[in-house]
């Protein structure tokens, strides 16, 4: 069973204030685009999952050998091109210190995880997990969201992913490159970008969308984006491709299953990703 989607829908659908001096206007946004709070709760439900398992990831934690790390910077070696990594696995390095996450389970408060009583059940079961220096990654992990205006989103969206693979593998090729979409398949979307005032005090900007096409022609696009079978190869190691329903104001939101999300087989379906991770990492990094 995985719960990683399930804990970012419901993540989500409660509004946010935003970090430091919090959002414009005082508004509270369930997502904004100039926050990266919907990639690390994403990420995190994927490294949540990957954790719940039997597998050589939990182990490699269990005995001391890896920890993870948040916003790390990749280098691509051939161009010097950086990126920040939302969450890598990687060799276990220096405890980070003065900072307000300092383990997985402290990134739960700082984002404000919504997690349901199994799944705090679970996560107490889990071994210690500190936030630590990057020695290697050994696994990084980029979440990308497409809400509204998906003419300009997708080549966006698209470019954006691409630029991340290209960063891991240019950085460390052995690295596992997980890279996941996010896609609204809500009918209208209320932009924080279009709504430059108190919400309440004037009528909000809502916009409409062409649903499902403009959906589909997203996942058209990220379903383009190169993978690879093996090191030496160029693309994503892993690639996942997740559907939700937001409105942006304030309903809940949604997570879609039914035709516009990738069906059970799918290399994009999410348990698909999961496994494939998690089969990756069982044979590239045994020996460490």
């Amino acid at each position: 069973m995985s719960f990683g989607l399930q804990i970012l829908v419901r993540s989500l659908s409660t509004p946010n204030s935003g970090a430091g001096k919090g959002y414009a206007y005082g508004n509270k946004w369930q997502y904004h685009p100039r926050s990266d709070r919907h990639s690390k709760i994403l990420c995190w439900g994927i490294a949540f999952d990957l954790l719940l398992r039997d597998n050589l990831i939990r182990r490699h934690i269990r005995d001391e050998k890896t920890s993870f790390g948040i916003n790390h910077t990749m280098v691509d070696f051939t161009n010097k091109r950086r990126k920040d990594l939302d969450l890598v696995i990687c060799q276990r390095g220096t405890p980070v210190s003065g900072k307000a996450v300092a383990s997985f389970a402290d990134m739960v408060d700082a984002y404000e995880i919504e997690l349901s009583q199994e799944e705090e059940k679970l996560l107490r079961q889990l071994p210690a997990i500190p936030h630590t220096g990057v020695r290697s990654a050994l696994l990084a992990l980029e979440a990308k969201a497409a809400m509204t205006e998906f003419g300009k989103a997708r080549p966006r969206l698209y470019d954006e992913l691409n630029s991340s693979h290209q960063a891991i593998h240019g950085d460390t090729e052995a690295a596992i490159a997980g890279g996941f979409a996010l896609i609204n398949t809500a009918s209208s979307f209320v932009s924080p970008l279009r709504n430059h005032w108190k919400i309440g005090e004037r009528k909000t900007d809502v916009t409409k969308l062409k649903q499902p096409d403009e959906a589909l022609k997203t996942v058209q696009k990220v379903e383009q984006l190169p993978r690879r079978a093996s090191i030496g190869g160029h693309g994503f190691d892993s690639f996942g491709i997740g559907m939700i329903e937001c409105f942006n104001d304030g309903r809940p939101i949604r997570l879609v299953s039914d035709a516009l999300s990738p069906p059970a087989g799918s290399p994009f379906h999410y348990d698909a990703f999961i496994e494939r991770i998690e089969t990756i990492y069982a044979t590239r990094f045994a020996g460490i």
